[in-house]
Formats: C-alpha cells, sequence, structure tokens
C-alpha cells in the first residue's frame, strides 16, 4: 500500500481544498517542514482518518466535529480524499483506490436560521471505477492496508512523541500491545481455560468434602459397640474439622466397615428371635379364631331355633295372604277389561255426534264459497285499473329523480375535490414540518452522543469496581464463616472440657465406692473363712493355732456384697474410667482444633483488612472498617459489611446511572444511524404532497365546471315533490293489490272450508260400521272374563275399591319371605348341630389373655430387631455412599493437582518465576523485532548501544518482567535501563524498534505490503552525528520501495533531505508545496 494523492478540504487547519501529490517527490525519502502549529502532523492526521475515520495521535483523539476547518466559510463541506495503490494482482491494468470520508459536520440549515449535524459518510472507488458497498466499506479498507489502526500507528504512521511509549513501557503494559499485534490471545485464553477447570475442579471437591460430611452425620454408633468410642472421635473428626481430612475419613471408613459387621451379627441373631416370637403368638392366635369360630356356631344353633318357633307362629295368616292376592289379581284384571269396552261404546258415540253436526253446516258453507269467489273477481279488476296508472306516474317522476341526482352527486363530487385539495394543503405543510423537525432532532441527537461517548468506558470501570466488591463481600462472608466455626470449636472445646470434668468426678466417686466395697468384701471373707473353718484341735488357715478361743463373728444385716454384686460395682468403675479416658481425649482434640479454626480465623482476618484498605484506596469509599486486626474479628465484620454496603448502594446508583446513558447512547445512535435514510424519505414524500396538492386543485376546477353544465325539467319543482308524486302512485297501487290479495285469501278459506266439510262427512260415514263391530267384540270379551274369575260386576267393583294392584304383591311378598326364612331356619339348625355336635362351649377370656401375652413377646422382639436393622441401614447406607466418594476424591485431587500445577506455572503464580505463558511466547516475537531494531540502533548509535530483553533468570522474580528492556553499553560493558538512556539515545532506540516492529509485523501478516512510513518529530533532541546516522538508515530504507515522510521544523534536517513539502499557514488557514532540489 502506497499513497498517491491526498486532498483535504476544511478539515483541519487547511480551509482550502489542497491537494498533496506525493509522486512528485524524486526520491523516497522526504521532509515535511513547516513552524511548530503549521498544519504539519494535520496531514499524518488526515491519511490516518481517510482509512480508518480517526485521527492519527492516540495520545489526543480527534474525529467528527472537532477536525472541521475554523479557515471555510460555514457551508463548505469538509472531506479528506485519499487515492493510494495496492499491488495485489486483483486488477492487472491497474491497482489504485480512492477513498473519500467525509467527518460529522455542523452545516447550515437550508431554510431558516439555525446550523444543523451531518453525519459521517465513506465511498471507496475500486480499480475498475466501481463504488464498493458503503456498508462494508469500512472492512473492505482494512482488508486491503492489512492492518488494524492500531497496528497502523505502530508500523506507519508514528505519532508525535507517541513511538516513545512502547520503549518505556512495562512488561504487562508491552503485553497488551503485542497481544494486538501478533495475536497471541490464544495464550491468555489457555490460562483462563487452566484457572476456569482449576475453580471447577474446587467446586467439585467442596461437594464431595459436603457429601461426606452429611453422610458421615447420618451414621448412628450403637452404645453397647465395643469400638463405640474411637468411631464417635473419627465422626466428629470428619464432620466438624476444617479443613476436610482424607486419612480421617478412610479411618472412618475401615471402623465403619468393622461396626457394619458386628451390626450385621446383630440383626440375624434379633431376626431369629423375632421369627420364633412370631411362630409363637400365631398359634396363640389360630387358637383364639378357632374359639370364636366355635362361639358362632353355638349362638346360630340358639338363632336358628328361635326363628322355626317364630315361623310356626304365622302360618295360618301366611295361608290367608296368598288367598286375597289371588281375588286382588283377578278383580282388577276384570277392570282393565270392562274399560277397553267403555272406551269402544264412548268413541262410537262421539263420531255419530260429530256427523251429525257436519251434514247440517254444509248449505250455509256452500253459499259463504259461492259470495268470496264473486268478492275477488271484482277487487282483481280495481287493482289492475291501478297499475295502469301508476305506470305512467312512475315514468315521469323516475325521470325527473335521475336529473336530480345526477345535479346532486355533481355538487357532492365538487364538496369531495374541495376537501380533499384543502387535505392536500395540509399534508403538504405536513410534510415540511416534519423534515424540519427532523433535522432539528439529529442535530440534538448528535449534540446528546457528544455527551454520552464517554459511557462505555464509565461502564467498563464499573464492572471493575463491582467485580471488586463481590470479591470483597465473598471474602467477608467467607471470614464471618470462619469467625462463626472458630466461636463453635471454642464452645465444643469448653463442653468436651466440662463432660471431661463431668466424668473424672463421677468415675472417682464410683471407684471410692468400689475400693471401700471391696475392702469391705475381703475382711468378711476372711471372718467368714475363719467362722466356717475352725475347729478345736485343727490348724487356723491363717496363723496355723490349734487353739482358737475368740473366732470372727459376723453382725447380721451389715450389707456386705456377694462376689457377683462386687464384680458388676468394678465393671461400673471400669466404664466409668474408660469414659473418662473418651471424654480427655475428647477434650483434647476439642481443644487442638479450636486452636487451628482461630488460627485461620485470624490469618484471613489480616489478609481480608489488607484488600480492604487496598480497595478502599484504590476506589475511593468509606477506610473506616474496624482498625488493627488485635480489635478481634468482631468490628471488622460490622464495620466492613456497613462500609461494602454504602459502596454498594453508590455503585448500585452510578450502575443505574450508566445503564440509563448506554440505553440513551445506543438509542441516539439507532436514531442517527436511520436519519439520513429517514430524510431523503422525508423530502420525497413532501414532494409527492407538492404534486398531489396541484393535482387536487385541477381536480377540483374541473368538478365544478361539470356542476355548471347539468339543467334539470320542469315537471316537478323539486326532488322532494317527485318523490312523493311516485310514493302516493305506488301507495295507491298497493292498497288495491292488497284488496285483491284479501278477497283471494276469503275466497280460498270459503273453498277449503267447504271442502273440509264434505270430507268429515265421507270419513265418519266410513268410520261407524267398524266402531259398532268394535264395541260388540269388547263386551262380548267382558261377559266371558267375568264367567272365568266367577265374580260379577258388583264383586270385582267392590275389590278393587278397596285394594290397590300393589297389595297383592305385597301378601304374596310376605308370604314368600315366610317360606324363605322357615327354610333357612331349617338349614342353619341342621349345619349348627353338626359342627357343635360332642363339643364344650369355649373360654375365650383366656385364650385372648394368652394371645395378648405372645402379642407383646412379639412387638418387643420386633422393635428390637427393627432398631437394629434401622442403624444397620443407616450405616450401611452412608459406607455405600462414601466408599464410591473416596475413590472419587482421590481421582479428583490427582486432577486437581496436575491443572492447579499447570495453571500456577503458565500463569505466572509459581515463586521465583512470575512471567506467564503469554509473555514467553510474545518474548520470542520481540526478540525477533530486536535483531532487527539493533542493526539499525548499532549503525546510528555508531556501535556504541544494543537493546536486549532482560535475562530469564531475573525477568519472573518478584513480578513479570519478561517484556523489560535493557539496553547494553559497549563502552562500559554493561547493561542499564532504558529509561537511562537520554532524550536523543531513546529517540535513536525507539525509531529504531518501531522499525524492526515494522519489518516484523509485515514479515508475519502475508497480506501487508506497506511501502510507506511517516514519522512526526524527535530529531531535534539528536546530535550531528547521530542525526546524520538516523537520517543515513532512513535513506537505505527509502532506497528500496518504500515512501518515507519526515514531519520536523528541525532547520539542519532541510540541508541533508533534498525533496521537501513545504508547510505554511496565514489567515486563510494551512497551504503546502513542494521543494525539489
Amino acid at each position: 500500500m502506497r499513497p498517491l494523492k491526498l486532498t483535504m478540504q476544511a478539515f483541519g487547519s487547511y480551509g482550502k481544498r489542497t491537494t498533496i501529490d506525493f509522486t512528485k517527490a524524486d526520491q523516497n525519502l522526504f521532509l515535511i517542514a513547516g513552524n511548530t502549529g503549521a498544519g504539519k502532523s494535520t496531514i499524518f492526521d488526515a491519511i490516518a482518518f481517510a482509512l480508518y475515520g480517526e485521527a492519527s495521535s492516540g495520545l489526543n483523539k480527534k474525529d467528527g466535529t472537532e477536525l472541521q476547518s475554523q479557515f471555510s466559510a460555514s457551508g463548505t463541506e469538509p472531506f479528506v480524499e485519499l487515492v493510494f495503490s495496492e499491488d495485489n494482482g486483483a486488477y492487472p491494468e491497474g491497482n489504485e483506490y480512492t477513498v473519500r470520508r467525509v467527518p460529522r459536520h455542523v452545516r447550515p440549515l437550508k431554510r431558516g436560521q439555525g446550523t444543523k449535524e451531518e453525519s459521517e459518510s465513506v465511498s471507496l472507488l475500486m480499480p475498475d471505477k466501481t463504488e464498493y458497498p458503503r456498508k462494508e466499506t469500512d472492512e473492505k479498507i482494512r482488508e486491503l492496508v492489512g492492518l488494524t489502526k492500531n497496528q497502523f500507528m505502530q508500523v506507519a504512521m508514528i505519532a508525535q512523541g507517541e513511538f516513545m511509549e512502547l520503549l518505556r513501557s512495562k512488561s504487562d503494559e508491552k503485553r497488551e500491545i503485542f497481544r494486538r499485534l501478533f495475536h497471541t490471545e490464544l495464550y491468555r485464553d489457555i490460562v483462563d481455560e487452566l484457572g476456569r477447570r482449576r475453580r471447577e475442579n474446587q467446586r467439585e471437591m467442596a461437594q464431595i468434602c459436603a457429601v461426606c460430611r452429611t453422610e458421615a452425620a447420618h451414621v448412628a454408633i450403637p452404645e453397647e459397640y465395643e469400638n463405640a468410642g474411637l468411631l464417635e472421635k473419627l465422626k466428629e473428626e470428619v464432620v466438624g474439622t476444617e479443613p476436610f481430612s482424607s486419612g480421617a475419613m478412610e479411618e472412618f471408613l475401615q471402623e465403619l466397615a468393622a461396626a457394619r459387621g458386628w451390626l450385621e451379627g446383630k440383626k440375624s441373631a434379633a431376626q431369629a428371635e423375632q421369627e420364633a416370637a412370631e411362630a409363637f403368638y400365631l398359634e396363640k392366635r389360630e387358637a383364639v379364631s378357632g374359639a370364636r369360630e366355635l362361639l358362632t356356631r353355638f349362638e346360630e344353633l340358639e338363632r336358628a331355633q328361635k326363628e322355626l318357633e317364630e315361623c310356626a307362629a304365622v302360618e295360618e295368616e301366611m295361608r290367608e295372604n296368598l288367598r286375597l292376592a289371588a281375588q286382588i289379581r283377578a278383580a282388577w284384571e276384570i277392570r282393565s277389561v270392562f274399560l277397553r269396552c267403555q272406551d269402544s261404546a264412548d268413541r262410537l258415540a262421539n263420531v255419530q255426534k260429530e256427523l251429525e253436526n257436519r251434514r247440517e253446516k254444509k248449505p250455509r258453507w256452500e253459499q259463504e264459497a259461492a259470495q268470496a269467489r264473486k268478492r275477488e273477481e271484482e277487487a282483481r279488476e280495481l287493482w289492475e285499473k291501478e297499475a295502469q296508472r301508476c305506470a305512467a306516474v312512475s315514468q315521469k317522476a323516475n325521470r325527473a329523480l335521475e336529473n336530480f341526482a345526477r345535479k346532486r352527486e355533481a355538487e357532492a363530487d365538487a364538496r369531495r375535490k374541495e376537501e380533499a385539495a384543502r387535505r392536500a394543503e395540509e399534508n403538504r405543510e405536513a410534510a415540511r414540518k416534519r423534515l424540519s423537525d427532523l433535522e432539528d432532532m439529529e442535530a440534538g441527537w448528535r449534540k446528546r452522543e457528544a455527551d454520552l461517548e464517554d459511557a462505555p468506558a464509565g461502564q467498563e470501570r464499573w464492572k471493575a469496581e463491582s467485580a471488586e466488591k463481590s470479591g470483597l463481600e465473598a471474602d467477608l462472608s467467607a471470614l464471618e464463616g470462619l469467625e462463626r466455626g472458630a466461636k463453635d470449636r471454642r464452645r465444643q472445646a469448653e463442653a468436651a472440657q466440662e463432660a471431661y470434668a463431668r466424668a473424672s468426678a463421677a468415675y472417682e466417686q464410683k471407684n471410692a465406692e468400689y475400693e471401700g466395697a471391696r475392702r469391705d468384701f475381703l475382711n468378711a471373707q476372711a471372718g467368714f473363712l475363719a467362722r466356717e473353718q475352725l475347729r478345736e484341735g485343727k490348724p487356723c488357715p491363717v496363723c496355723g493355732s490349734l487353739d482358737h478361743p475368740s473366732p470372727c463373728r459376723l453382725e447380721e444385716g451389715n450389707g456386705i456384697l456377694s462376689r457377683e454384686a462386687l464384680e458388676e460395682l468394678g465393671d461400673a468403675a471400669n466404664r466409668l474410667r474408660d469414659g473418662q479416658e473418651r471424654a480427655a481425649a475428647k477434650a483434647h482434640a476439642a481443644r487442638e482444633v479450636a486452636a487451628e479454626q482461630e488460627k485461620r480465623q485470624k490469618e484471613a482476618d489480616g489478609a481480608f483488612r489488607k484488600r480492604m484498605k487496598e480497595a478502599a484506596a484504590r476506589f475511593g469509599f468509606s477506610r473506616d472498617f474496624g482498625g488493627d486486626a488485635s480489635a478481634g474479628p468482631e468490628p471488622v465484620g460490622i464495620s466492613a459489611r456497613a462500609a461494602l454496603a454504602g459502596w454498594g448502594r453508590s455503585l448500585e446508583a452510578r450502575g443505574r446511572a450508566l445503564r440509563e446513558e448506554l440505553q440513551e447512547l445506543e438509542r441516539v445512535r439507532n436514531d442517527l444511524a436511520g436519519a439520513k435514510e429517514r430524510r431523503e424519505e422525508m423530502k420525497a414524500e413532501a414532494d409527492r404532497m407538492e404534486e398531489a396538492a396541484a393535482n387536487a386543485r385541477a381536480a377540483l376546477e374541473r368538478s365544478r365546471a361539470a356542476l355548471e353544465s347539468l339543467s334539470v325539467s320542469g315537471d316537478y319543482s323539486d326532488e322532494g315533490e317527485a318523490r312523493a308524486a311516485l310514493e302516493r302512485a305506488q301507495r295507491g297501487l298497493e292498497e288495491k293489490k292488497e284488496g285483491a290479495d284479501r278477497a283471494q285469501r276469503e275466497s280460498g278459506e270459503a273453498g277449503a272450508r267447504l271442502e273440509n266439510v264434505k270430507a268429515l262427512i265421507r270419513r265418519y260415514e266410513q268410520e261407524i260400521p267398524g266402531l259398532e263391530e268394535e264395541w260388540n267384540q269388547r263386551r262380548r270379551e267382558y261377559e266371558a272374563v267375568l264367567e272365568e274369575k266367577g265374580m260379577d260386576e258388583a264383586g270385582w267393583k267392590l275389590f278393587t275399591q278397596r285394594y290397590e294392584p300393589g297389595r297383592a304383591d305385597a301378601f304374596q311378598n310376605a308370604a314368600d319371605a315366610h317360606r324363605q326364612k322357615r327354610a333357612a331356619a331349617g338349614r342353619l339348625l341342621d349345619a349348627a348341630q353338626k359342627a357343635v355336635e360332642g363339643r364344650e362351649r369355649p373360654d375365650l377370656a383366656k385364650l385372648t389373655a394368652a394371645q395378648e401375652e405372645a402379642q407383646r413377646r412379639r412387638d418387643a422382639a420386633r422393635e428390637r430387631t427393627e432398631r437394629i436393622r434401622e442403624v444397620f441401614g443407616a450405616n450401611d447406607r452412608a459406607y455405600r455412599a462414601l466408599a464410591p466418594k473416596m475413590k472419587e476424591s482421590g481421582a479428583l485431587m490427582a486432577r486437581y493437582q496436575r491443572i492447579s500445577g499447570m495453571y500456577d506455572l503458565l500463569a505466572g503464580n509459581v515463586s521465583g518465576s512470575r512471567m506467564d505463558i503469554e509473555t514467553f511466547v510474545q518474548r520470542r516475537y520481540l526478540e525477533r523485532i530486536l535483531e532487527r531494531a539493533n542493526r539499525r540502533f548499532g549503525e546510528m548509535s555508531a556501535g556504541q548501544f544494543e537493546l536486549r530483553l532482560r535475562d530469564l533468570e531475573s525477568a519472573g522474580i518478584g513480578k513479570n518482567r519478561g517484556l523489560d528492556l535493557m539496553v547494553y553499553s559497549s563502552v562500559t560493558g554493561k547493561e542499564r535501563e532504558v529509561r537511562t538512556l537520554s532524550g536523543g539515545e531513546s529517540f535513536m532506540a525507539a525509531l529504531s524498534l518501531a522499525l524492526g516492529m515494522a519489518d516484523q509485523i509485515q514479515e508475519s501478516s502475508s497480506a501487508v505490503h506497506l511501502d510507506m512510513m511517516f514519522i512526526d518529530e524527535g530529531f531535534g533532541s539528536l546530535d550531528e552525528h547521530s542525526r546524520d546516522q538516523a537520517v543515513r538508515v532512513l535513506q537505505e530504507m527509502a532506497g528500496g520501495s518504500k515512501l518515507i515522510g519526515i514531519i520536523s521544523h528541525v532547520t539542519e534536517l532541510k540541508q541533508e533531505i533534498e525533496d521537501q513539502l513545504i508547510v505554511t499557514r496565514d489567515d486563510e488557514g494551512s497551504h503546502v508545496r513542494w521543494q525539489i532540489s
């Protein structure tokens, strides 16, 4: 990429259109000369702005309206146009590109007073003279140049004062620069990923520890287990000790496995005891069940005998019920036949009566039908005459109404056209106002965008501060947890000491009791032997004397214990002694745990205080959070929480304000993004509204002319009179038509009535013979059923009046129930007699008492078995849960140690090796840069100096200094800091480093073909020899194809560099001219 021509207008100090043709220079090295403030660096800014939309300086960034010249007229559009070549083979016939960029600027309004802000625009003309799509232009320019703006400023355009930064910056600052230049983010991402995995492993280990503690807490320890004390101690160590001990967990699992085996044996024995108790209980339950069954049979025998006696007492009554049921059914059957016969007689009489009635009315209805036909003919004749008259009136009135309607429509059309013209005029004015309002709004958006441009940076600072506060809150929560843990451990230690004191007192008391009882027992035992075995003439088993004048005599009721009681008392004392020893061990362990917990709490407290003070100094919130660590953890916990809360409230308020500003900035930028397009749309809309208003006015004139050309007939004075005449004619016709229709309906109704009467007379005459035959048949059936049932009419009527039909069923059901009860009682009597034959009535109370006693024994055995099973189940579940967790914990710990070691090494967290892997990789790039830079530095300094990296041994001590630069002096043979170089020496070193970096970037980026370099100032700090050497190095670089421009006001350079671009400035702004020697 090589610049060919630069054109500026209303840009910076260049008010008028100014063009710089770089092809005019005879040599590739030229000087841009001029007084301070003449506008030399503005050329530098213009090239950077054309390519990237920003001025060159990173220290004094300028864009938008800041770049608009004060030396041009207010209506002059500012722009920068750069023509450059790119030898990329894409366009064999030409490779010149033209980029034109207009900065954001303010212009006067086209109509009215005031100004408005225009947004930035850019265009790119390709070698084939086609324009590249505007939305993708910036990306295409970066693709052609091959560098980002920051890389371009390090390689091609070294701004005034900024090329010293890289030379003197610390390793961390160089790392950020090299990361952007050489894309070493991968190594930082590797370290971040290792850190994430390490934290994830820590969380997993914490989860496993929590599961182990929870499961261990579920373990139940039987008091009768021989190693209950050891298992309890290990359980407390696993559950309550910090940090979690894998060794204690393994020992706890081993002891838990032994306890499981012991409990399994106990469970088997209890199960066998329960099964025996269950069998005994079932035996007793069967005995009670058999006794209850036999008692039931005795009760059934008694009940059957009683029911048979009851049945014999009502036998005669049941027979009478059966007779009454038969007579009631017969009476109601005769009644149904009688009712059918009576129904036939009634229907025959009704039909005969209706026939006589119709025959009497027939002559009158015949006369009415004839009269109705005559009236119908007369009404139809009147209707036809009225229709002829109405047709004539309708034709004349309709013709008049059509004329009136055309005139009314023409008037309405004229009114519509007038309203349309008015609306079109209003729309035109509204469109103009919307366009003006948009321009005013766009100016306001531009101003607001400038006011809010620092919001993203403020948001990042706010995020960093919030993250620091969250970290401090987490540390404080952890510290408070440690404080609570320390208090709990102290309380546990005090409780353990008190328990030891109680156990010791109980043991001393019981042991004294045992020793006294033992002494009394031995004394008594000796007296007993003497009393039982001493005989006159036989030797004493104690002293051997044959003479026994006073043998020992035991008093009655002296309370001497037996040997078994003494042994029980001794066992009790031994158990209390074991309890004393366990309590002593627990108290000792509790004191050690409390001391360790308190130590950890104090260390965490000191670290938290230090971090709080650093954060308070860095972010400026309250430093009053507890004073010295000697004040204890409580004050810092309370005051730090309050300080963090106040900080949090401040952060929350700032965060809300920043979020609102960012949202507003996004809205403003979105509004600005579509403002230009909307402005064009509104302008087009205003033009359309103007055209629409003109069309509406023309249409109105045409409508008025058409209205004046219309005329109406003189038959009627107005439309109302014509419509009234038409309505009167139609109303007369309707009245005559209704009269004809009414006469037609009446005639039809009279004829229908006459035909209906005739039809009914014929039907009745046909039905009467059949009805007479039906009545005779049913009368014969009635007489036959009377004879069959043996009853007369009076008898059956008496029964139907006295009894309802359902009474027969009631009498029958009662008789059937009596029969069934008698049969069932007989069967029950036979079965009961067989069941109790030869057997005595059992004693149920005695058998029930034996069953209850067996049940109590069974329940007690069940309870013992269930208690042991619950303890075994809880311990077994805990063991099965803990065993795989221990295996998982081992594998996880190994992985954590491996990842943590890798992370510490690559992140530079190892003491004495603070250099991270990204810095180590960047040293390789920097070594290659220094190799190229030292060739130029040696030439400029006459071989006196050489740039070197700090050696690996010292680069990681204390902090990361892997990219720190040293300078080696061949005069002294020693290395020293680059900051100790003089101004001129620093300029030569920085220039050499910049040139070396440019070589390295072009070598590592195959798409970069930069044939240009501009250097802004710095030569004034060199002596004559060093300046000559620096110019000679640049001349050698320019000997190829690279175009090198030096921006300087140093007079001596004008004598050394022949081609010069002279920059001057007057009241009209800056001007340039070439001076070619």
